[in-house]
């Protein structure tokens, strides 16, 4: 024993255990039964099961440990991160860890044999797994497959004769793996036995087909979509920021902050493309916004809502490619398409969200969309001026929202002379932008009722600036809020005076799990596999089960929270405590996270 064993402390518990666990893993090419695991651990540590239950209970929290559930339902245990160095008694039990480069055999299906080959073929981490062909790492495996095989014993099989068996032999088919893909009709060409027929070598191969794994692209690409899960975030955190700020300082000359004076932003949108194309209709289907997601993927409906001409105006929303995008941008796919919204249908209409709002901004009337928090109303509001070439402009309101804080107040100008200052709401009316004005029904009855005028007539008089403003013809108005529920403390009943005047919708959740699960992917699987769908659909499910309306003790996951648990998921957290973390992150004081805490465990 070196003198660094003897003067090392002893290995805790957990240490022994978690390394226990790390190579019952690999040798079983996989995750393991937690029953396995509490049943065995004694053979190197002096655990009864229920201290080994609660170690395991403990490290799952502490991130030590991965669990899932089998398809029986059973517990497993999917990964571990050991903690410390391999204790001795470890390598006493399953001897030396003769292993170099990425540990393969976390994922399902790999064992040290398919790992070997992973290796050999050059894959020595889970990068260069990820961005491997399918067929080549198919071959790959194959090969080493191949070279392990032993010889078979042909005479068990039925229908080959001697002299059949050793035409097969020399063709160099003398295992079952070389049996199984063989090709039949170049085994009857090329041997010289008259009786060994194609149909023959057939049967021969459906008799031992059961015994031999041959490895396709499909099954190589579960292997390499868990590899990119595998992949550490923190690389592509560090390129993906180094990239953004290349491209701001190629785009702007600096990589500085932009300062925009609200009342400085003078430039329009756009003139419709029927104005300024002299070929298109005002009704034809590329002049206008056309409904083809959701519902109305199979038949696209026109919505009559103008498409303007896009002038580069800057307030248009920016696909996440785009250099000087922002927080707010818009998610993209791996082909670099704009990922669209869930459009659920609405409550009491049964007609899409987003054809409803369209046809209603194409009639130049107020709207107010009202639906739980996350559920994607701004994102809505979004997509529709990306697609349309529109302004976005989007105000979060209060209690203390002012007048002068939607128009803009009267301050002196660098002379000293009082003028008037345009603010958001004001700037907007003026370009032609769409307004947004979030959880409107919180501002001061005098804040909304300056809205009046605006709403019934197209037109609005600020008396402290002076002025009359009829707003520019393509400018649009829409309001959200959540619903006044207990849910949501700070949301108030609207004033009916002010709700008679706008058309409102309610925006659900999605409707489907497969809806949900659908964008989520689009939006997070970009580039690689962060999350897999067996795994997404799960939390899904689980943020289906807290919205409904039995569970009010529970708090409410929504789609905005989703895509936070999958970037928990990503940065390396285990599916079951990202979506622990987010759910008690959201639990308002009335709730009780720890009822749900119960119910997840169901599903993850």
């Amino acid at each position: 024993m070196s003198s660094a064993e003897q003067n090392s402390p002893p290995a805790s518990d957990q240490q022994v255990l978690s390394h226990f666990v790390y190579r019952k893993i690999r040798e079983n090419g996989g995750a393991v039964a937690l029953s396995t695991i509490l049943y065995s651990v004694s053979d190197v540590a002096d655990l009864t099961q229920e201290d080994a239950r609660d170690l395991i209970d403990t490290g799952e929290t502490a991130g030590i440990y991965t669990i899932s559930r089998d398809q029986h339902n059973e517990k497993q245990i999917q990964s571990v991160d050991p903690v410390g160095p391999e204790p001795p008694v470890i390598g006493e039990r399953f001897g030396d860890l003769d292993h170099t480069g990425a540990d393969f055999v976390t994922m399902d299906g790999v064992d040290a044999t398919i790992e070997t080959a992973l290796h050999d073929g050059g894959y020595e981490s889970f990068e260069a797994l990820a961005e491997a062909d399918p067929s080549t790492v198919a071959d790959a495996i194959n090969d080493e497959l191949d070279t392990q095989a032993e010889p078979a014993d042909f005479d068990q099989l039925t229908g080959l004769t001697d002299s059949e068996i050793t035409a097969l032999q020399d063709e160099g088919i003398v295992t079952k793996r070389d049996l199984v893909q063989a090709d039949p009709q170049a085994v009857e060409a090329n041997t010289q036995s008259a009786t060994l027929l194609a149909a023959k070598v057939k049967q021969a191969q459906r008799q031992v087909e059961s015994d031999v794994h041959i490895y396709d692209e499909r099954e190589v690409q579960q292997f390499i979509s868990e590899a990119q899960q595998s992949i550490p975030a923190g690389n592509e955190i560090a390129a993906t920021q180094i990239q953004r700020h290349e491209a701001r300082k190629s785009e702007l000359g600096h990589a500085g902050a932009v300062v925009r004076e609200v009342e400085e932003q003078t430039e329009t949108v756009g003139e419709p493309l029927a104005v300024v194309d002299s070929s298109l209709d005002p009704g034809d289907p590329e002049a206008n916004y056309v409904s083809d997601i959701g519902f109305n993927a199979d038949d696209p409906v026109n919505t009559g809502f103008p498409v303007l001409d896009d002038i580069g105006y800057d307030l248009v929303p920016k696909p996440d490619t785009h250099p000087d995008a922002g927080h707010s941008a818009l998610p993209t796919d791996e082909d670099g398409a704009v990922v669209p919204p869930t459009v659920p249908l609405e409550r009491d209409l049964q007609m899409p969200i987003d054809e409803l709002v369209a046809k209603k901004l194409g009639r130049n009337v107020p709207v107010r969309i009202v639906g739980p928090r996350g559920s994607g109303k701004n994102y809505l509001m979004k997509y529709l001026c990306y697609k349309t070439n529109r302004g976005y402009r989007s105000l979060d309101v209060d209690k203390a929202t002012m007048p002068q804080d939607l128009f803009g107040p009267i301050a002196p100008d660098e002379d000293g002379k009082l003028e008037p200052k345009n603010a958001e709401v004001k700037q907007g009316l003026l370009n032609g932008d769409v307004i947004v004005l979030n959880e409107f029904p919180v501002m001061q009855a005098g804040a909304a009722m300056s809205l009046h005028q605006l709403l019934n007539e197209n037109k609005i008089v600020i008396k402290s600036h002076g002025q009359e403003i009829e707003p520019h013809p393509q400018a649009r108005l829409v309001i959200t809020m959540n619903p006044p529920t207990r849910e949501y403390r700070d949301s108030e009943p609207m004033n009916s005076a002010t709700r008679g005047r706008f058309r409102s919708f309610w925006q659900g959740y999605p409707d489907t799990v497969e809806d949900e699960v659908r964008a989520l992917a689009q939006q997070v699987n970009t580039g690689r596999t962060v999350v897999d769908e067996q795994t997404l659909e799960k939390i899904v499910e689980f943020a289906h089960r807290t919205r409904k309306d039995q569970f009010t003790n529970w708090p409410t996951l929504s789609t905005r929270n989703l895509t936070i648990v999958c970037e928990h998921i990503a940065d390396g957290a285990s599916p079951k405590a990202a979506t622990k973390n987010v759910l008690r992150m959201v639990a308002e004081p009335n709730q009780h996270p720890g009822d749900a805490f119960d119910s997840l465990g169901e599903v993850l």
